[in-house]
């Protein structure tokens, strides 16, 4: 049915998502010279830097001001808080993956920060695996722009660390197995408690991934016109990176899609047939147990547990930037400790420099708009705020 392979449909390409290497975006064709370690002053190559600079420096916003009006609209995509246990100012950036308009915020954002001296860690929602992996396929990150690759290239440009803060593509696939299982496991158990587990594990998951309230990115984030034009670009780009890395395995999947959802002449019985009620009945229930177990690996797998990861990674950042009077006083060899990096476990991009004690920096993450809510929640909160990491 037409209702249920749109929904197999969603779920494909949140998964493509997460499974495709990463998101690419070609900021600048002079990056390859900051990764072979260019210096300002070094003959031709410091004209190639400055070149670069030249033309981000165009793109860059003149004022505060100026910046405000560009993308006043987009400002709802932003969450603003200070993490209380450093004392460090942290901005979350949430975007639709591939959109235009949020590539020109993160931009817009990275640039008017970096003019102003104040931009510390770049984090991006991006592992090690993902990364690595698409720096391998030139046309994904010739052809497929995204805000990923934007913010990396903009923290290389500036000499900023940038960091691979997302969990484990391998881990995020075990745990999605897992999830699946669970949930199937309880869904045919009623009798079992399985239900109530279900549906527990839903509100709680829910509670903890998506909160609500004024602190909070709200459902105008997510319906911004800007966003919402430019939407159909990220809905091309999603499956063609995932074709573009893997074809076989994106045509048997999209090929099982098909299959799930009835063929065409079981579509066309059922147009030239009254459907009765117990029929509608069924079709109504398998479609509800379709949605549960969908909601149960999303709000869990792909953005609860996901987002403790990045909030981790963003806390061991914000570390680096905290001021002297944050922190401990129990250091015996001061001057060596200030110049050696604060964080535990940053897995740095290839060809970023590594985080260093600073003040008066902000840490920067860029996200998808559905992590921000619930890692401002994660990272605001004083207890328990890492279960799955201790």
């Amino acid at each position: 049915m037409i209702n249920r392979l749109a929904l197999y449909l969603g779920l494909f390409i949140h998964f493509a998502f997460v499974g495709i290497p990463c998101h690419s975006f070609s900021a600048s064709r002079f990056v390859d010279q900051l990764n072979k370690n260019v210096h300002p002053h070094n003959g031709a190559k410091s004209r190639l830097f400055h070149q670069h600079l030249n033309e981000i420096s165009r793109s860059r916003p003149s004022s505060p001001t100026s910046s405000s009006s560009s993308s006043s609209s987009l400002r709802s995509q932003i969450l603003d808080f200070v993490e209380p246990t450093t004392g460090v100012k942290v901005k979350l950036l949430g975007a639709m993956h591939y959109n235009p308009a949020s590539i020109q915020l993160t931009t817009d954002t990275i640039n008017a920060l970096a003019a102003e001296d104040k931009l510390g860690s770049v984090i991006i929602e991006s592992c090690d695996i993902r990364w690595n992996s698409t720096l391998e396929n030139k046309f994904i990150q010739s052809a497929l722009q995204s805000e990923m690759r934007a913010a990396h290239d903009l923290g290389l440009l500036y000499r900023r660390p940038v960091v691979l803060g997302d969990q484990r593509i391998n881990i995020t696939v075990a745990q999605l197995k897992n999830g699946a299982r669970e949930a199937m496991t309880d869904l045919i158990q009623p009798w079992n408690g399985g239900w109530k587990r279900l549906f527990d594990s839903i509100q709680t998951a829910r509670e903890e991934a998506v909160p609500f309230g004024s602190n909070f990115l709200g459902i105008g984030s997510f319906l911004d016109p800007k966003l919402l034009l430019a939407a159909p670009v990220s809905l091309i780009k999603y499956p063609m990176s995932y074709f573009v890395k893997s074809p076989v395995a994106t045509a048997v999947v999209l090929s099982v899609l098909v299959l799930l959802s009835g063929d065409e002449a079981s579509a066309n019985s059922l147009a030239n047939e009254e459907l009765g009620l117990p029929d509608m009945l069924v079709s109504l229930l398998v479609s509800a147990l379709e949605t549960v177990v969908f909601a149960r690996i999303f709000l869990k797998e792909l953005l609860a547990e996901r987002n403790e990861v990045l909030a981790f990674n963003i806390l061991e950042q914000c570390r680096n930037y905290q001021s002297k009077e944050e922190r401990s006083p129990w250091i015996f060899f001061p001057a060596a400790d200030e110049q050696s990096d604060k964080s535990t476990g940053a897995v740095y991009a290839p060809g970023s420099v590594t985080a260093k004690p600073e003040e008066g920096k902000v840490v920067v993450a860029v996200l998808g708009l559905a992590h921000c809510n619930g890692i401002k929640k994660i990272l605001t909160e004083n207890e328990k705020r890492f279960p799955l990491m201790s």
